[in-house]
């Protein structure tokens, strides 16, 4: 099976459009360089986009869920 291209303009984890201005042939900086990105969020970036495509401003907002306490109440 063939795997679709990356689009650069698209989030690689949901598909919405990732307002990339790198991707859109800007000179000006791209939104994602003003921010800080978790390591959970980009580890979410599929292998084949990775250093191609940007995620969206919602899935680069993405924060691992917490755990769980394990501490039970006595």
């Amino acid at each position: 099976m063939t795997q679709s291209p990356v689009e650069p303009t698209r989030c690689p984890v949901c598909g919405a459009s990732n307002s990339c201005a790198a991707a859109a042939g800007s000179s000006e900086p791209c939104w994602c360089m003003a921010v800080e990105i978790s390591q959970q969020a980009l580890e979410r970036i599929p292998e084949a986009a990775r250093n191609i495509a940007c995620l969206c401003p919602r899935c680069a907002a993405f924060a691992a869920e917490p755990r769980a306490s394990v501490e039970e109440k006595s």
